[in-house]
């Protein structure tokens, strides 16, 4: 009777890894495709991206953040777009009642004058994704040779850069106290909205923390790319790249929550 070879022990068809658990005493194989279904559910959800179908409320509410963290500036926003919901209501807004309003959010007296200047601008010339205006910040040009540092969440920041660039016209860029931050949220929800199929926030390289992490999670969850914040570049993602990441993400989730 003739015997059967043995059947050789498939290999797994996804890749895997080895790492160590400060619970059990023996490694644990982790799939790379279990980080990215991590990372699928590890989405950074930013309120730009949720008023992203109206741009006038993304440079509300990105006014509101700038220079306040999200748990004060996010719920004043919300308020602030009940009490006056439209340019129209906001530019009309009484002027001792909004200062009082943002006091409690710091440099009150510049806020409440750049949003009813803003609103007033907005009427007077909305923006259209069709007709490009040039912009008035100057910003750092990626440099290969920069190193980088890091900040809470593990996000990689430019480090002191020195050649100076104009920042890229767009359709907002004529619009009051649009500054890079305002510009660069503009260019990676606004564009995406009006056009999901948009690369604009391929081109688009902030100094923003949260929208860095934005950047790092998009890249790597639908390109499968690393990308650098600092020299604008990506390559093939590696496990330790996404281990990080994920954490960086799961940081976030945290603080945002218990905001």
């Amino acid at each position: 009777m003739t015997s059967c070879p043995s059947t050789p022990n498939k290999k797994s068809r996804h890749p895997v890894i080895t790492v160590s658990s400060p619970y059990f005493t023996k490694q644990i194989e982790v799939s790379v495709d279990s980080l990215f279904q991590q990372l699928s559910s590890l989405k950074p959800l930013l309120i730009q991206e949720r008023v992203a179908n109206d741009p006038w409320k993304l440079l509300v509410a990105v006014t509101l953040l700038n220079k306040t963290t999200a748990k004060v500036a996010i719920p004043a926003f919300w308020e602030l777009i009940t009490r006056w919901p439209t340019p129209w209501a906001l530019s009309k807004a009484d002027a001792k009642e909004l200062l009082d309003f943002l006091r409690p959010l710091g440099t009150y007296s510049i806020r409440s004058k750049r949003l009813i200047a803003l609103s007033k601008a907005y009427l007077l010339d909305p923006p259209s994704a069709f007709d490009a205006r040039p912009s008035k910040p100057v910003i750092a040009s990626p440099s290969k040779k920069s190193p980088s540092k890091k900040t809470n969440g593990n996000v990689d920041l430019p480090s002191t850069l020195t050649k100076r660039l104009r920042y890229p016209a767009t359709p907002i860029s004529h619009l009051p106290g649009t500054g890079s931050y305002a510009l660069d949220s503009y260019r990676i929800f606004c564009s995406l909205h009006e056009d999901p199929f948009s690369e604009e926030w391929k081109s688009v390289t902030p100094t923003d923390k949260e929208l860095v992490l934005y950047l790092r999670w998009r890249w790597a969850h639908l390109e499968r790319l690393e990308w650098s914040a600092e020299t604008g570049e990506t390559r093939s993602v590696r496990v330790a790249y996404l281990t990080e990441l994920i954490q960086g993400l799961k940081e976030f989730r945290e603080r945002s929550q218990s905001g």
